[in-house]
This record gives C-alpha cells, structure tokens and sequence, in this order.
C-alpha cells in the first residue's frame, strides 16, 4: 500500500477540488491509501459516497500557509498548518510522497528544510512535463522550472546528471537525450551563463548531451530531458500551457459558432479538442515535482481542477513506484 500525505486546504478551490480529486484517485487506485490535512469539518463533507474510507486518514490542522505568506518563514512560523505537517509525515516516513496545490515557494523551502535535500545536491530544481507533438516521445522533463532562478552552471550540469536516472526510471529510456535552452543551436549562442553550462554538458561524458535547443523546436520530442535556469523554465512552461489553451479553446469557439457540422460530429471533435487542451497544459501530467530531495514532492498549479488533483496523486503514486528517488539516493 503506498501511502500519500495531502495538503487539502490550499489551491484556488480549497476541498472541494483537492477531496474530489482524492476520492477519483482512491477508485481507480487499490494500492493507494491516503493521509488528508486540513480543516476535517471541511474535508468530511467532500468525500464522496461509496469511497473506501479505510484507506482514508484524516489529520487537522490549526493553521494554513497563504501565496502571500513569505515562504520560508512560514514554515518555521505555521508548524500546525496543513502543508508543514503532510510534509513532516513525509519525513517521518509515516507517508510514500506528499501532493500540494498551495504555494509553491513555500512547498519547495519545506521540502529542503523539513524533507532535506539529497547528500551531494547543491541546490533542488522542479522537474516539469513539457507536451511534445512526438507519438514516441509525448514528454520531455524541463529542469528547472521555477525552483531556481538564480542558477549556475554546476547547478545545470548536476540535474543533467540526476534527470539521466530519472528519465531512465521514469521514461523507460537507456541512454535519455539531453538539449540545453538556448536562443539559437550553435555552440557559439547564448550568453555567458548559457555558454559555461554548455561547456560543461559537453565534458560531462556520463550524459547524453545533444547540444543547443531553440523553443520552437521543443515540440518535435527530440529531446527527453531539457535543460534551463528556473525563471527561464517557468516562463516557458506558462507561455505554452497558456497559448495551447488560448488556441485550442478559440478553435471550440469557432466550431460551435459555424452551424456547419452535425451533433454527432461537433461532439467527436469538441472531445477531441478538449483531450488536446487537457494534455498541452499539464492537467493529465498532474504537475511538476521537486528534484533533489529525498523524497516526490509534488506541486500541482493552484488553479487545479479535481481531475488535474487526481493526476497528482497518480504522479506521486508513479514516482514511488518508479523507485527513481530511490536510484537518485544511490
């Protein structure tokens, strides 16, 4: 049975979503069992009928962290709040993995403080699933994706190293392909943050390092794993989820205005297209994860709706199953 410890307070919709998105997983999952914080006369009522309350704990909180709450104070500060205690069960391995739609500075400074960093791990990043058009290769993992904004070239060149066994683990892929973000796929281009992080990709001979990639090329998959500072990442992260949902969702817009097409035909293509928007802004991946400590964290996006909450959890179930944060501690 793997265990997950859930933040259910936080996110734009609070237990509503989170609680829903708990009772979908727990049908389609009879391995799981789940420890839920938060506020329990607020969680009770969510949970749904004919949910296996067996595999359900439920843990109150007196105290929640906020987006505008400074991050790492607190977590020393809120010692009560749902997000620090489902993380402290995490460490006390008294839970598998640990699923957030709260703040995500405040989920990635307690998952070093409280968590810890693995031995040798100079500074985390978050792992994001970036939507590929490849059949082959339908994701590649960006790195990193908000965590470190302030990033180095050593940092870049040891989450090469670390996201090589977890795409091996993860991705089933022997031997996973590495490009680095870049303005231009000369090994001239860039600036010199760009050029130092390309030199010692190079060097490095237990990666698969492919060289420079171009944004708009990403969507090819031919790449497994891509490399970039964290402001860098997340911007790049948010500019695709949101134009795929802008695009997709005026192309709907525009198939129901015509008239032109039967019900029947409307239907097969509005579904179609939703399946598109869902996979191009991450609801089916369930978010990101926080790579360098010891145990999956993961940070799914505020907005977040049930489905995309279940998909959490079923990424956090997936890396305990993977045994890739196992490998990384090797």
């Amino acid at each position: 049975m793997i265990k997950i410890a859930i933040d259910c307070m936080r996110g734009d919709f609070g237990p509503e979503i989170t609680v829903a998105g708990v009772c979908n997983a727990l049908a389609e999952n009879d391995n799981l069992h789940v420890m839920l914080y938060g506020n329990p006369s607020m969680i009770e009522p969510e949970i749904t009928a004919g949910t296996d309350r067996n595999r359900v704990e439920i843990f109150a909180s007196e105290d929640e962290i906020t987006n505008t709450d400074h991050p790492l104070k607190s977590i020393k500060r809120k010692p009560e709040s749902a997000l620090v205690q489902a993380l402290k069960a995490v460490a006390n391995d008294e839970a598998d993995a640990f699923v957030s739609a709260g703040s995500s500075g405040a989920i990635f400074a307690g998952s070093l403080s409280i968590v810890g960093k693995l031995p040798g791990i100079k500074r985390p990043a978050s792992v994001g699933f970036m939507p590929t058009m490849s059949k082959t290769s339908p994701h590649c993992l960006m790195i990193d994706t908000g965590a470190n904004i302030a990033a180095k070239p050593e940092h870049l060149a040891q989450y090469g190293r670390l996201g090589t066994v977890l795409a091996r683990q993860m991705m089933n892929v022997e031997n996973p392909t590495i490009g680095l973000l870049n303005i231009g796929e000369e090994d001239s281009k860039g600036n010199e943050f760009t050029k130092e992080t390309f030199q010692l990709l190079s060097e490095d001979e237990t990666i698969n390092f492919r060289g420079n990639v171009e944004p708009h090329t990403i969507m090819q998959g031919s790449h497994h794993i891509l490399l970039t500072d964290g402001f860098t990442g997340n911007i790049m992260l948010k500019s695709m989820e949101g134009m795929a949902a802008g695009i997709l969702n005026e192309l709907l817009e525009n198939i129901n205005t015509d008239g032109a097409l039967s019900k029947e035909s409307l239907h097969i293509i509005e579904k179609s297209v939703h399946a598109g928007i869902n996979r191009y802004t991450n609801v089916d991946a369930g978010g990101g994860f926080v790579l360098g400590v010891q145990k999956p964290v993961v940070i799914t996006h505020g907005a977040a709706g049930s489905t995309m909450f279940k998909n959490s959890i079923q990424l956090a179930v997936s890396l305990k199953e993977s045994d890739a944060f196992a490998s990384l501690n090797e």
